[in-house]
């Protein structure tokens, strides 16, 4: 279980990450000096976490939108005083010494280097300094903004589920690129997945609103059971679900009604490096019923396999779902 304010490194800290990893961004950079990065991150949970996200945003700079990238060079441009940034990793260490890294406000640009990221097949427990638990779904990345008026979670993707501890005067909302989820109660789970952005409440009331409200007309408040979209700058109510089947997933399980079976492959998928499909020869109309585990997908296929008649083959990158010839 991970203390998330105990993690969280220190400006100073932020900023002598940048500097490493601006100094060993540079190929010919003497072996000594690697090894005295390697000291410096051994001798802090903190250090390191730091320096480990600083080198992880050199491959996701080129991964920007226009938006961002544009937004990110801008910044770096006005911290290196007419210097030349060698590169994005380079420019964020840049806009981090210059004290910009703790000013900025996009959303795009802090995704890039979220305080928690989750790998496939991965769930984790963080503890926020309140007491509130998030429970982190496989391939998720959060981050945590609590201050003395407000408690906001960042989800940039994934999915993760809230156990809110009350607190009048600190309203807590996670927020995605869709809208935002402002607890008026316990528990409730809030997914983001392409363009959209589904909140589902398990106990109590949660307001969901689009873009960057928190309140007013075009927002809806949820009761437990109800779930809602949000997509394109508007709320939608969704069919409600059973709260034991949308909490099912924090226990490690998929619980499947009457699912289509691409469905269920879809979900299991999210748990795993080598994917599950159906044989284009094989129909797509199979519905499936029953509890699956999340954690050994595997045995998960097997089964979903053996009560629809099909067989688990593997192939070179996954594993094909089939009726024998």
């Amino acid at each position: 279980m991970v203390d998330a304010h105990r993690l969280r490194p220190t400006p100073d800290i932020v900023r002598r990450a940048a500097e490493w990893a601006a100094e060993l961004d540079d190929a010919r950079v003497a072996a000594a000096r690697r090894d005295a990065c390697e000291a410096w991150c051994a001798e802090d949970q903190r250090h390191r976490l730091a320096f480990d996200r600083m080198r992880l945003i050199g491959g996701r700079f080129e991964g920007l939108d226009p938006v961002g990238r544009n937004a990110l060079a801008r910044v770096g441009r006005a911290t290196t005083h007419g210097k030349r940034a060698a590169g994005g990793l380079l420019a964020i260490a840049l806009l981090a010494v210059g004290g910009g890294w703790l000013a900025m406000q996009s959303f795009t640009l802090r995704s890039l280097l979220p305080d928690h990221r989750t790998a496939p097949g991965e769930q984790r427990p963080v503890i926020l300094a309140d007491g509130s638990r998030l429970d982190l779904d496989t391939g998720t990345a959060v981050s945590l903004r609590e201050s003395g008026s407000a408690r906001r979670i960042d989800l940039y993707e994934g999915r993760l589920m809230a156990e809110v501890m009350r607190d009048r005067d600190r309203p807590f909302t996670i927020v995605t690129h869709d809208g935002t989820a402002t607890a008026l109660g316990t528990r409730f789970s809030v997914r983001r997945e392409g363009r959209a952005t589904i909140v589902t409440v398990i106990e109590s009331r949660v307001r969901v609103c689009p873009g960057a409200e928190t309140g007013g007309p075009n927002c809806r408040d949820l009761g437990a059971g109800e779930r809602a979209l949000i997509r394109r700058g508007a709320v939608r109510r969704m069919a409600p679900v059973g709260v034991e089947q949308a909490s099912a997933w924090t226990k490690g399980w998929l619980e499947a009604d009457d699912m289509p079976i691409a469905e269920a492959l879809a979900e299991l998928n999210r748990y795993r490096t080598r994917p599950a499909r159906i044989a284009s020869t094989t129909s797509r109309d199979i519905r499936i019923t029953g509890s699956f585990s999340l954690t050994d997908s595997d045995a998960s296929l097997r089964a979903i396999a053996a009560t629809n008649g099909l067989i688990v083959t593997p192939t070179a990158d996954g594993v094909v779902l089939h009726r024998a010839h």
